[in-house]
């Protein structure tokens, strides 16, 4: 009897372990789960972003006049998330308009604009930067710079050795913590 008391209590046990460790394989691949669709989701705000521009500049020569600030103004921008003054990503993190990693104000003349998602982590910046657009040729997009504390690479069309798009493992060995991605388009 007692014997029979020992086995029940072990397989008691037991099956309380291997519920225990679903649920944590369960919590952990939901986490995963989650990281992934925002990092996927901040991407394609760059694709929302890019289409705005586009639709602000169809009739304009250049993107002259473009930045961060001169977005504040427009009222196509309302469905956009703001963190104080500043544009941000699903991510929460600062999103920058506009010429180079600082968004700075594009002069007369360019035909070319950035957007810029600064302050992400290894696995965010890893995330958006290896996103693959759907019809990148569509949104003109030129090239990816990826940005760290360190160092920064740029991924172009047809380069050689740092050719678009970016998988996840060359953008891995790029991303750290703090680190910014530029997207340039046309």
């Amino acid at each position: 009897m007692a014997k029979n008391k020992k086995n029940n209590n072990k397989k008691l046990l037991l099956t309380i372990a291997i519920i225990s460790l679903a649920v944590v394989v369960l919590v952990f691949a939901f986490v995963y789960k989650n990281k992934q669709i925002s990092g996927e989701n901040a991407a394609i705000d760059v694709v929302k972003i890019v289409g705005d521009v586009h639709k602000m500049y169809v009739n304009k020569a250049s993107y002259w006049q473009l930045s961060t600030k001169s977005f504040f103004g427009n009222d196509i921008l309302t469905k956009y998330r703001y963190k104080g003054n500043q544009l941000i990503n699903t991510l929460g993190k600062p999103i920058l308009i506009g010429r180079g990693e600082s968004g700075d104000v594009i002069m007369p003349g360019e035909k070319s604009f950035d957007v810029v998602y600064t302050d992400l982590t290894a696995e965010e910046c890893v995330s958006v930067a290896a996103y693959r657009f759907e019809q990148p040729e569509n949104l003109g997009l030129l090239q990816i710079t990826i940005m760290n504390d360190e160092e920064s690479q740029t991924f172009e069309w047809g380069a050689e050795d740092h050719r678009l798009p970016i998988s996840r493992v060359e953008a891995k060995s790029f991303c750290s913590s703090n680190a910014k991605v530029v997207w340039t388009f046309e």
